[in-house]
Formats: structure tokens, C-alpha cells, sequence
């Protein structure tokens, strides 16, 4: 007979306790060939069932009259980092196919909790981490086969919004709302453990109940994680690590394999302490070719020991491609007359397509050596996303988004708080190179307007998150989720005018 939490009548077959371990495995998708890595928890559940069983809540729809929620926490290290693209759960052996059925008005929020399968509260707020993400609001339809030797994840919980998750530090909440319960799924039983697991749910009552009952494990769980791969760069040559050329030599790429400039990627020597800007200019076909841009970098460096490796991003700057592509350098500012170098790879025995001349007279001017320190990468974030957004059918109502130089995600909400007066909020993402971001967002308040502003007066007070989709550099969704009462849902958007330099292809 199968122990835990069991509500239903036992499957007609024992549980085995075989171990596995979770399979990872790299599989080709439509989206950049990301990678994959398909986790089951319990461990010991990968090709075997679980040994428990429960109808709750999923299966136990006679009792969801007035809406229902549903918590579990799975422990982090059972899953590793990454980003959290899809969970599923499967019916217990012996059950029937679930046919199509409708949780309608779902709300499922994923967040990092410090609470583990050992200490979950009963009240459902304590759970909740302090990065809780709206990842999916509206119905949700589903279905449920049956297999050998288990039964598959079919039941998958729609997510929008990939979460980010770090399990070396924090277990995983998952927190569902249903408010209107399908007739078809009830008296189903689904495969359950008692195993790094745990769960609670409430019925009978409106679905943001405040408190639960628990259960003595959860549901077997297979957690999809999603990375995208590392993008193979255009033109890659060593760096050499010490010594290099003075920056009137310029140097250019060949055979130019792509149509944009994005983020070109060097390495330099000061030659002594102090605040250093650097401007470097691309142009088609020479040094006086067409003027593809101009991008500068300022560091501070410590001293003639202090290497500086920096990235320049064109922002994907139009390029003919198989086109010679030419680089020169012109130093902005630096301490004094202190010289700085950049790093050749002259310990590389050559780089493909790359050349450095001996100054930067046109058109090319004369080979000095076949390669140059350099990485020239591709961004494959859309273009063209700086600028005023709208909410759709929100007259009054938007975004203010910015893509730095060093790839940062700004946004700025203008909107209102209950009583109608105006609340911005700001948040920014790092690292954003993709078509989704989620940031922390705050609201700032304090101080007053005109001469007696303080700025010893300013709160900032967190707020919650955001989470942006760009379908294209026009269109987009937006989740929030607010920790200060003022709930969560999904805004569509449209640009209403361009502020980037890239404009929208």
C-alpha cells in the first residue's frame, strides 16, 4: 500500500523505490538550439513512481466551489540554476487519461522562498520569496495521457515568463490560483512523494485565502530548465595577456560574415593610473569608407598593471555583408600624456580575416601583422526597443524602456496608485541579450517639488516585478506582480515613438 498523503482509493500497484538521477540533455529547439535540462523531483522518481498519491488540488474539483490555491516547495538543490521554462505533474499509475479540461482564471506565480519542504507555513504569505514573478494569468487548458513505466508529464502549468532560478541558495515556490474549477478533472489522482516535496492547498473559500492545509509531501514534479546557448562570436582572436601596439595602428575584419554590428570586444594596457576614454570608429570598405559608427568606452584604471579588457556595442549598426570592415582608435582623455597600447595577439601565429596596419591613411594602408586581441560578437536581443510604450487600451497609461551600452534592461512605469495620483516606478534588468527580462521594480516618494526639495527625503520602497516579452521592436506584454497590494496582470503594449539610435528595423 503506498504511504503519504493519499485521498483516494490506492493504485492497484505498489510504489518501487528505484533510484535515478535526472536527466540533462541538450536538445535542438526552435529558439536558438537552447539548451534543455529535464529535472524530476523527487530524484527517485525519474522512471519510477512516486509513493504517495493525492487527489489535491488539481484532481479534487467537487471541492473548489469558490476558487482554490496551491503552494509547493520544491528544494533548490534538487534543481540547480537556470531559468525555470516549464513544470509538469502526471496522474498516478492506474488512473485513466484526463481528457481536455479548463482551470479557468489561473494565476501562477513562481518566486526563490528561504522556507524549504521541512518549515512550510500554513499561511500562505510566508511562503512567498521576495522575487515572486507573475509567469502566467487567464485559462489554462490541459490533458493527461498514460504511459509505461510512468505515466508522462502531461499536466504542464502554462509560464509565459521563463523564471530565473538559483537553487544553491533558495527552494522554489510554486503558488497557483484557480478561481473556476472544471467538473471533468475531479476524482483524478496524481503520482505524489513525500520526498524534498512539499505542499498545501485550501478549498471552499475565495482562492486568496490567507492559510491552508498541508500535506505530508506534493506532487512528483518535472521542472524544465532552459539556458540559451553561448553565441559563437564572429571573429575571435586571442589576447595575449601582456604587452601590445600603440593606437594609431588600426586594424579591419574581412569578409564581414553578417548585415550588423553589434558588440566588438578589446584589450588594453594603460601605461599609468588614471580616468582614460577611448573612442573607436568603424567604417565599410576603409578608413575613409561609410561611417558604420562611433562608440567610446571611459575606465579608470589603477595602474600600468591594471588590464582593461572592454566592450564597444554598436548597437547591430548596418554592415554589407562580406564587406572589409575598419577600426580606428582616438584617445578622448587620459592622465596626462600617459601612453596606452592594445593587445595584439602577436603570440597567436595568425587569425583568420584579421589584419592590423602600420597607421589608418586610406584606404587600408600597409599590413603590419595578421592578427589583433579582438572577439566581435552578435546580439540577439531585437533592436530598435528604446523608446515611449503604451499601454493598449490604457490611454495615459506606459513604459519608458532603455537598452544601455553595457546591455541593461530601463524601464520606467507611469502610472497611478488607488486614489489617482501619479506613481512612477523604476526597475532595471542586467544582462539583457534575449527578448524577455524580468526586473525588480521600486517606487520612489518623499520629497516635494521646487526649491525646498530634499533629497535627505527620498524612500525608495520595493514595489515588486516586471517582466517585458518583446514579440518585435513594436509589439510586447508586460506581467507585473505587486508586493504592496496592488496585485498582478498581463498589459500588452505598443511603441509609441523611438528614442534608440537603432531605429526599429
Amino acid at each position: 500500500m503506498k504511504r503519504g498523503f493519499t485521498t483516494q482509493a490506492d493504485s492497484p500497484r505498489n510504489r518501487g523505490l528505484i533510484p535515478a538521477i535526472a536527466l540533462a540533455a541538450c536538445l535542438a529547439t526552435g529558439q536558438l538550439h537552447a539548451a534543455i535540462a529535464l529535472i524530476v523531483v523527487p530524484d527517485e522518481a525519474f522512471d519510477s513512481p512516486g509513493n504517495s498519491s493525492t487527489s489535491e488540488p488539481f484532481g479534487a474539483t467537487s471541492q473548489c466551489t469558490d476558487g482554490m490555491r496551491f503552494q509547493q516547495i520544491i528544494d533548490g538543490d534538487t534543481i540547480g540554476g537556470g531559468n525555470i521554462s516549464g513544470l509538469g505533474f502526471r496522474l498516478d499509475d492506474g488512473q485513466p487519461a484526463l481528457g481536455s479540461v479548463t482551470y479557468g482564471d489561473t494565476t501562477i506565480k513562481l518566486s526563490s522562498t528561504t522556507r524549504n519542504p521541512g518549515n512550510m507555513s500554513k499561511t500562505f504569505a510566508d511562503n512567498i520569496g521576495s522575487d515572486e514573478t507573475l509567469v502566467f494569468q487567464g485559462d489554462f487548458t490541459v490533458s493527461a495521457g498514460t504511459g509505461s513505466p510512468t505515466n508522462p508529464f502531461d499536466f504542464q502549468l502554462p509560464i509565459d515568463v521563463p523564471f530565473e532560478f538559483d537553487g544553491s541558495s533558495h527552494n522554489l515556490l510554486i503558488d497557483v490560483t484557480v478561481e473556476n474549477c472544471p467538473a471533468g478533472a475531479d476524482g483524478y489522482v496524481f503520482d505524489a512523494d513525500t520526498r524534498d516535496v512539499k505542499s498545501e492547498y485550501a478549498f471552499d473559500k475565495d482562492a486568496g485565502t490567507a492559510a491552508g492545509t498541508t500535506s505530508a509531501g506534493g506532487l512528483v514534479t518535472e521542472v524544465v530548465l532552459t539556458s540559451p546557448p553561448p553565441i559563437p562570436p564572429l571573429y575571435s582572436c586571442p589576447f595575449n595577456g601582456t604587452g601590445g601596439d600603440f593606437l594609431d595602428r588600426g586594424f579591419y575584419v574581412q569578409d564581414f560574415p553578417g548585415e550588423r554590428l553589434d558588440r566588438v570586444t578589446l584589450q588594453y594596457y594603460p601605461h599609468a593610473a588614471g580616468l582614460y576614454t577611448l573612442e573607436l570608429t568603424a567604417r565599410e570598405g576603409g578608413y575613409d569608407g561609410r561611417l558604420i559608427g562611433r562608440r567610446t568606452v571611459t575606465f579608470d584604471a589603477s595602474g600600468s598593471s591594471d588590464v582593461q579588457r572592454q566592450t564597444y556595442d554598436f548597437g547591430g549598426a548596418t554592415v554589407t555583408e562580406g564587406a572589409v570592415v575598419a577600426f580606428s582608435h582616438e584617445i578622448i582623455r587620459r592622465p596626462g600624456s600617459a601612453g596606452i597600447s592594445y593587445d595584439t595577439a602577436s603570440n597567436s601565429g595568425g587569425c583568420p580575416d584579421i589584419v592590423q596596419t602600420h597607421g589608418t591613411s586610406p584606404p587600408l594602408d600597409s599590413v603590419r601583422r595578421d592578427s589583433v586581441g579582438l572577439q566581435i560578437t552578435h546580439v540577439s536581443r531585437p533592436r530598435g526597443l528604446g523608446g515611449n510604450w503604451s499601454v493598449f487600451g490604457h490611454s495615459g497609461e506606459g513604459f519608458m524602456v532603455d537598452v544601455t551600452a553595457s546591455n541593461q534592461l530601463v524601464a520606467i512605469w507611469f502610472t497611478y496608485d488607488d486614489a489617482g495620483n501619479q506613481m512612477w516606478l523604476t526597475g532595471v534588468a542586467e544582462d539583457f541579450d534575449g527578448n524577455q527580462a524580468t526586473m525588480s521594480v521600486n517606487e520612489v516618494t518623499g520629497p516635494v517639488f521646487g526649491p525646498d526639495f530634499d533629497p535627505g527625503d527620498v524612500v525608495i520602497d520595493d514595489w515588486g516585478t516586471l517582466s517585458f516579452t518583446f514579440d518585435n521592436c513594436e509589439e510586447g506584454t508586460v506581467h507585473y506582480n505587486s508586493t504592496t497590494g496592488f496585485g498582478s496582470g498581463v498589459y500588452e503594449i505598443v511603441k509609441v515613438y523611438n528614442t534608440e539610435q537603432q531605429m526599429c528595423p
